[in-house]
């Protein structure tokens, strides 16, 4: 574990963090040290975020943020406004729709809405009983590999998204998502981002100092990335991680997870399964395809329930 968490600034060179064991927090410290401001100054668009992927259509970007101690530096995009982007992605993949496994930010809203729709209309005895419901209150991984778009090389923008239940009561059970996004184009990182409603929804991007606990290790008080993805109902936090493999080198089995601002939790979580997940996720870095795409504990009895 590193030593004295509490007491280690964001400006501590990478590399000369002391630890006595590998975990997630350690290496978010390590990507920490990544120079926060924009390259494109106080300039940026109301609707700028981290686009670690590169523009995608209806967007464009912004710039980039600077790095340093082999952090890449990282994109910034916005929405374009009335592009027309739906239209003018005819003939490539509808990503995030059913009839693709590719990961798109319109698949966090899809999950954000049906797990809403979900709490919202069913009665507590009958969710009890629906494996959909059991799915979403023990969490579950979706894993997407890499897109098929000419001029994407295999083995690019990996993403694994954990989807659960909030485990803090003050919540009622809104839905948190998390994902680990891999490196593409020209970012060479990883980000740990974490999306729930109780996330501030800034107007521009901005960096914040958050503190993180995982497990049962003392808390780690770090900068972060605060954005809001245009028309989506929940803000984001997203951690730079140096490599992907330093990302996961410090995935657990299963981890508990509490980002709190200013003392108060806004997305606090756990996951299970984190090994099968990054057995799997290390298939698509290599450019294999996935032995499984989706990873749950539901058992398979209660899953052919009508």
């Amino acid at each position: 574990m590193v030593k004295s968490l509490k007491n280690i600034n964001a400006d501590l060179k990478f590399g000369k963090l002391l630890m006595s064991r590998i975990n997630l927090v350690s290496f978010i410290l390590c990507g920490a040290t990544v120079t926060f401001a924009l390259s494109i100054g106080d300039g940026l668009a109301q609707a700028s975020y981290v686009c670690p992927n590169g523009p995608g259509p209806g967007e464009r970007q912004l710039g980039i943020t600077g790095g340093s101690h082999g952090v890449a530096a990282i994109p910034i995009c916005e929405e374009i406004p009335d592009s027309g982007s739906s239209s003018n992605n005819s003939g490539q993949e509808e990503q995030g729709s059913s009839r693709s496994s590719y990961y798109d930010p319109k698949f966090a809203a899809l999950q954000f809405q049906s797990a809403s729709t979900m709490l919202n209309l069913l009665e507590k005895a009958r969710l009890l009983q629906d494996p959909k419901y059991l799915k979403y209150i023990s969490g579950s991984w979706n894993l997407f590999p890499t897109s098929k778009l000419a001029g994407v090389k295999p083995g690019s923008y990996c993403v694994a998204s954990f989807f659960k239940a909030s485990m803090d009561p003050a919540a009622n059970k809104a839905p948190v998502m998390i994902n680990l996004v891999g490196p593409g184009s020209g970012y060479k990182g990883a980000l740990l981002t974490f999306a729930a409603e109780g996330i501030p929804r800034p107007e521009k991007m901005k960096t914040i100092t958050v503190t993180l606990i995982q497990n049962n290790d003392p808390p780690a008080t770090v900068k972060a990335f605060n954005y809001t993805m245009p028309n989506l109902p929940f803000g984001v936090i997203a951690f730079a991680v140096p490599t992907i493999d330093a990302a996961l080198a410090g995935i657990e089995d299963v981890q508990h997870l509490d980002v709190k601002i200013d003392g108060k939790s806004v997305a606090k979580t756990m996951w299970h399964s984190g090994l099968k997940m990054k057995d799997q996720f290390r298939k698509c870095l290599n450019g294999q395809p996935y032995s499984v795409k989706e990873i749950d504990i539901v058992p398979e009895r209660l899953k052919t329930r009508n």
